[in-house]
């Protein structure tokens, strides 16, 4: 009986699976089978290309930095139902493309690896030129309008070497074309967070006729759902692109690298390069005539200035000579020497920069004059073992910890003695060192690291140009406080007293800090502070002095002194500071 019962409800399940077969066979054959013919006849599937904006660079207030902007491009894919002759013929009249390219284009697009890519006509078409498009679409299965991405940059030139540009994708452009959208980041914040801007582009399918327009139907959807379109993630920024601004303009002819950063948090709130370079240029295809032109410039539009260039301190290394030479016991608060203009060693006159000399000096007195006499005898006193030994506690001969290419400078500690200099050190080379000039070369962001140092009492900072919630304190150097107030004192007495070598970014008695001049060539060479041979001028200093806000590096190549030609620089980025960031009771908002 089990057996029967079994058998029956078999029978049962296969004759109601057999009634649902026939039943839609009924429906596609009779019911719908008209419309399935239409859709077989004469139409076939074409793929269509969705691109995926990158995701948009902000600054500290959310001005837009790098944006993508939707445009229409034309590309050319090969369709042997095309007539060519009267295709070109279309194309170099009504959208005025060279007859040369498009030969170029429709040759290379009959290749056998090429003959399903897409080939580039034309970016960013008006919309007139679409028109002219669209009204011949049909009549040229080739040619297909895409609505692409195009990246832009408002603020072309200024912030560039940190923002980067692009370059194109070639892996997916063999596959799918040349699209605005699928390009790279060639360098900077484009580059390091590539994969996170870049978004996910996708493709759907259309059911085209012979005329080449789109057959919709009720029963069947060839769309291709683009799960994987996803537009790139946004990247906000530390910056204040209004600040680099004002910076880069405040550059004037000068060439040079500019660092504001916040003592507190570490951010940097400018990081300027001059001269740069225009991204835009990069967002489509350039030229490799073009690329080369501005690669060969003599002013190196490419180098960062601010990392990868590295020259002598001058007389801003006096802040770590000094700290040196008081922590270590070498000089004390009472400490004087006299300067007569020169220092002899060995039958050799090492000059101060002031003729005639400064007299007794004690240490701040010498860190607001720039005495070069007394820190001659204070390098002398320390030796290199000691003071390689304090510039590498301030940073100098290492790379810093950001996100950045660096060109970490020379230190002559005792391995790069042995190594460059077979071991041999005079003491000529220790006490041109202890001024900033010789062996010793550094880039404007250790400049300002070893600043921030002296204005946090021996914080070292973590600097960062992407916004993060986290503030990771580094180390201290545990400067005594009395060492730190004495060079404290003399940056102040630089800016705002009578014989201090920053009076030309005085402004309300608040910015305290330390010029230098590096000497290009040698003060006897008759060529000297002419022409290409000026020297280059730097400019370190914090505001306020008495709760410190911000730091503030300029470095001005062939700018003869720090003073003449960073101090306006600094005078403009302060009264910027002030208007913008700090209340009227003189706090930060």
């Amino acid at each position: 009986m089990a057996k029967s019962e079994r058998s029956s409800l078999s029978i049962l399940i296969v004759s109601l699976l057999l009634a649902v077969i026939i039943l839609r066979l009924f429906y596609i054959q009779l019911i719908n089978g008209y419309e399935y013919r239409r859709i077989s006849n004469n139409n076939f599937l074409k793929e269509v290309i969705v691109p995926s904006p990158r995701g948009t660079i902000y600054d500290r207030f959310g001005k837009e930095i790098a944006h993508s902007k939707a445009v229409v491009n034309l590309y050319y894919k090969h369709n042997t139902k095309d007539n060519i002759s009267n295709l070109r013929g279309f194309l170099s009249s009504d959208l005025e493309i060279e007859k040369k390219f498009l030969n170029k284009i429709i040759k290379k697009s009959k290749l056998g690896s090429n003959i399903n890519k897409r080939f580039l006509l034309k970016e960013d078409l008006k919309l007139e030129n679409i028109y002219k498009v669209e009204n011949k679409i049909s009549s040229y299965q080739s040619l297909e309008l895409v609505v692409d991405y195009l990246r832009v940059y408002p603020f072309d030139r200024v912030g560039s070497h940190k923002i980067g540009y692009l370059k194109s994708n070639d892996k997916r452009d063999i596959v799918y074309g040349s699209f605005l959208s699928n390009r790279l980041g060639a360098s900077g914040l484009e580059k390091i967070f590539d994969n996170d801007l870049r978004g996910e582009s996708n493709s759907r399918f259309l059911l085209i006729d012979n005329r080449g327009r789109e057959v919709r139907s009720k029963i069947l959807s060839f769309e291709k759902e683009a799960n994987d379109f996803k537009p790139g993630e946004n990247l906000n920024l530390t910056i204040d692109i209004e600040m680099e601004k004002l910076i880069y303009s405040s550059f004037g002819n000068f060439n040079g690298a500019a660092v504001v950063h916040d003592i507190e948090t570490g951010e940097i709130l400018a990081l300027v390069s001059k001269p740069s370079f225009n991204p835009n240029d990069f967002s489509k295809t350039i030229s490799q005539k073009k690329w080369k032109s501005i690669q060969n410039q003599s002013n190196k539009p490419f180098l960062d200035r601010s990392f990868l260039s590295s020259n002598p301190p001058g007389s801003i290394i006096k802040i770590v000579t000094a700290v040196a030479a008081l922590e270590e016991d070498v000089v004390t608060s009472e400490t004087e020497h006299y300067c007569k203009g020169y220092y002899e060693l060995g039958g050799r006159k090492f000059r101060c920069w002031k003729q005639g000399g400064h007299g007794k000096v004690n240490v701040v007195k010498a860190l607001i004059t720039s005495c070069d006499v007394f820190f001659y005898k204070v390098g002398l006193s320390l030796g290199i073992d000691r003071y390689s030994k304090w510039l590498k506690n301030f940073g100098f001969g290492e790379k810093i910890n950001t996100l950045f290419s660096q060109n970490s400078g020379v230190i002559p500690n005792k391995n790069f003695i042995n190594r460059f200099l077979k071991g041999k050190w005079y003491k000529g080379d220790m006490v041109n060192v202890a001024i900033g000039q010789g062996y010793l070369t550094v880039n404007p962001i250790q400049a300002s690291i070893m600043t921030s140092i002296i204005a946090s009492n021996g914080e070292y900072p973590e600097l960062k140009v992407v916004k993060s919630s986290k503030n990771n304190k580094q180390k201290n150097l545990k400067i005594k406080k009395r060492n730190l107030l004495l060079v404290q004192k003399g940056l102040l007495g630089v800016v705002n007293e009578r014989g201090g070598t920053g009076f030309h970014a005085f402004d309300d008695g608040q910015l305290a800090g330390k010029t230098g001049t590096a000497q290009v060539i040698s003060k006897s060479s008759r060529e000297y502070n002419l022409g290409k041979f000026k020297n280059h001028g730097w400019y370190t200093s914090y505001y306020p002095y008495t709760n410190p806000k911000i730091v503030i590096t300029v470095f001005v190549e062939n700018g003869v002194s720090g003073g003449s030609s960073g101090g306006p620089i600094i005078k403009r980025i302060v009264k910027y500071y002030k208007k913008n960031y700090m209340s009227n009771k003189g706090e930060t908002n």
